[in-house]
This record gives structure tokens, sequence and C-alpha cells, in this order.
């Protein structure tokens, strides 16, 4: 009898626990790595891809599922993704073929949430640029006048299980809150208010992105709607780049309008090395490290293992 196979789309920079991943399969499945990057020329891509045709299921954490390889794996019957997006699949594509597509929304939540907090505040204070300048310039010369977070306005963008979380993380720093989403969960335990778009960037100091990529959310934040931000604030975004137009949010931060930027995403992935926005003083630059902590990558392997399981029911 033939064992189901699973491939894990991963690379050494940016790993999936296997050893959990397995420990849940116990042997029902055989389990394969795959090193799909997210950039690759077509002839690489094709090594790739052959190793991927004989799935059964794939978890992926790395590169794209296109609807090309998506009619190559004749044996494909689910994918799920490392976290909460489904943007690297063609979902569409894999609908039309009858392969189910599962996302893990919440594993990589609080992991996300603490790191947009650190970016916040890392922003407000000029910790990265306080940190360069004593150790480039001296003492006197990294006395940066930063601000608190406390009495602020803090605007969200998209109020999912992530956005729910750092709105959680925020409540004891006496923030105004504000949020914008397309589906608004009651939460009662929160503090916030529902506001449109418009009103909450022009509103906030501060405006922090978690809303899914979607053909409704590419380049939601455009340069019309970055011209509505207040002078002065900081835009910190830590779930996919092309949420904001790149050139837009590029201008305003040399302009001046735009205090400062803290971000973990961008498009495309991963950055450049001549990208304009490395050689910007007020932005704060990581490199898609929201989701990468051990406990959040132990969380993803065994619920993603799960997922696998139940979708090959196994």
């Amino acid at each position: 009898m033939r064992l189901p196979q699973i491939m894990i789309t991963a690379t050494p920079d940016t790993p999936v626990r296997t050893d959990i991943f397995n420990s849940v399969i116990a042997g029902r499945a055989l389990v394969q790595e795959v090193n799909l990057p997210f950039s690759a020329c077509q002839r690489e891509l094709e090594l790739y891809w052959q190793q991927l045709e004989p799935a059964d299921a794939i978890f992926v954490r790395t590169g794209t599922i296109p609807a090309p390889l998506l009619r190559r794996c004749s044996h494909l019957r689910g994918i799920v993704l490392h976290g909460a997006g489904v943007d690297q699949v063609d979902t569409a594509a894999a609908a039309n073929l009858g392969i189910k597509v599962v996302n893990l929304p919440g594993a990589n939540a609080n992991a996300v949430a603490e790191l947009t907090l650190g970016l916040i505040l890392a922003s407000l204070r000029h910790i990265p640029r306080a940190d360069q300048l004593l150790r480039a310039a001296g003492w006197e010369s990294s006395r940066l006048l930063g601000a608190e977070l406390r009495g602020r306005t803090v605007g969200l963008v998209g109020f999912g299980q992530i956005g729910q979380r750092v709105a959680a993380l925020l409540q004891p720093f006496g923030v105004r809150l504000l949020v914008t989403s397309r589906s608004l969960p009651q939460v009662d335990s929160l503090e916030y208010e529902v506001v449109g778009l418009e009103a909450l960037l022009a509103a906030s100091d501060i405006v922090s992105i978690h809303a899914p990529l979607t053909d409704d959310t590419y380049q939601l934040l455009n340069k019309k709607r970055l011209a509505l931000l207040k002078p002065g604030a900081f835009l910190v975004n830590t779930a996919r780049g092309a949420i904001i137009e790149q050139e837009a949010l590029r201008a305003a931060l040399l302009s001046g309008r735009l205090a400062g930027a803290a971000l973990d995403v961008f498009d495309p992935e991963p950055l450049a090395t001549d990208n304009p926005l490395l050689t910007l003083d007020n932005v704060i630059l990581t490199p898609h490290l929201g989701g990468s902590t051990a406990e959040c990558l132990a969380e993803l392997a065994r619920r993603g293992a799960v997922a696998v399981a139940q979708l090959l029911a196994i």
C-alpha cells in the first residue's frame, strides 16, 4: 500500500520544525523537505517543482504554489499554510482542481503581536538609531529625544486574531485604540472604537497593519490614503508588504510627512540590497520575523501536522 507523501517547503534560513511535524504524523506518511525559495530562476524552480509533483499534501512555509505547479501535482489533495496568510497559493486554481487549502490562523498571533509592540516602542524611542549613533558617534550624539506611547492614538487596520492580540498588549499603555476591518468580532474584554479606514488614518499617531493580502487589500494604503495620515505619524507593517504602495511610502518618508515606519514585510521579498528604504534613517527594517520565535515555530509545526493528517484522513 502506498503511503501518502507530504512535502514541506522550507529553507535553511526559513525553517520548519520538521521534527515536531514528524512526531505528530508518526510514520503514517512519508515526509520530505523541499528547499523551495521565494525567488528563483525558472530553471531552479523546475528542479523544486519536480520534487513537489508526487505530493499528496504540501505544508507551505516558503515559496509560492502557482497554478502551473498545481496542475502538475496529480496526487495533491490538500495544502496547509505555515501561518494565517494564503497569498502564497493560487487558491482559485486549487479550488478548480479540488485541492483544499487550509491556513493556521492564530498560531502565530502572539509572536507577531509582540514584534508589533516592539516595533512601535522602537519607533517612538528611536532605539535602533540611538544604538547606531552610540556605536559610531559617541554618547552625546546618540541621546535622541523620543515620545511616549501613553496617550497616543493607535489605529489597527485589520482585527483578526493578530490584531486582537496587539490590542490586548496595548491596553496597559493607556492608548486610544481605533479599529477598522471587514469583519469585526465583538471583543468585550478590549476597549476600542470602530471607525472607517479614512477616519482611522487621519486620527492615528501610529497605524499598524494586520489585514490579509487579498485583491481588496492590495495597495490598500496607496498614495491617496497615505496622504491622509497626520503629519508626524508612524506606520507599522507586520502583515504583507503589498498592502502598502511601496513607492508612495518611500515618498512619504522622504518628505518628512511620516515621522517613520517599521516594516517586517516588503513587496517583493526578500528585500533587494539596493532598496531605497535601506538608506533612510527613519525606517526600522526586519526580515519578516513576525512568526520567527521558537514557541511559534513549534506550534505551527504541531498544528500543521494535525491539519495535514485531517486533510489526508490518516
